[in-house]
């Protein structure tokens, strides 16, 4: 699921020359949408990759998520231009999208996002005894004379 549509990209990131020229790989004059909706799947895809770990993924849609996802993509964009060179704006965006997805894997940063559960699961069922530790059960026969 892609946090971000071609909608989203233009105008918010690029022109749609900008897009025409980098994805029209057939000369048509005309945006691949097959190349545009690959670029935002991969970017959702590393947003999930380093937020997996402490939210509830899929993510919930919100402008934090899409951001990230729409300067990823527009890297991934011209980074599949090997004759394109990759703009300052597109490069810094990107290395800023992918340093705040560290620090929120590293939990130096957060999303508004519900969390996953990072405390340890508490067992309701009362103590058990593994069985190798079988010697250790206790029978009515072993208390006979106590009580």
């Amino acid at each position: 699921m892609a946090y971000a549509t071609q909608a989203d990209l233009v105008p918010l990131r690029l022109t749609t020359k900008d897009l025409t020229e980098l994805t029209d790989d057939d000369n048509t004059g005309t945006i691949n949408a097959a190349i545009v909706t690959a670029a935002l799947e991969e970017a959702s895809g590393r947003v999930e990759s380093y937020c997996r770990q402490r939210y509830v993924t899929p993510l919930q849609q919100s402008d934090d998520v899409k951001a990230l996802t729409l300067d990823i993509a527009v890297y991934l964009l011209f980074s599949r231009r090997r004759e394109t060179t990759i703009g300052e704006t597109a490069q810094q965006r990107f290395d800023q999208a992918i340093s705040f997805l560290k620090d929120i894997a590293a939990a130096k940063a957060s999303l508004d996002q519900p969390s996953t559960s990072l405390q340890p699961q508490v067992s309701l069922g009362g103590p058990t005894i593994s069985n190798k530790d079988g010697h250790l059960r206790y029978s009515d026969r072993h208390i006979e004379g106590y009580v």
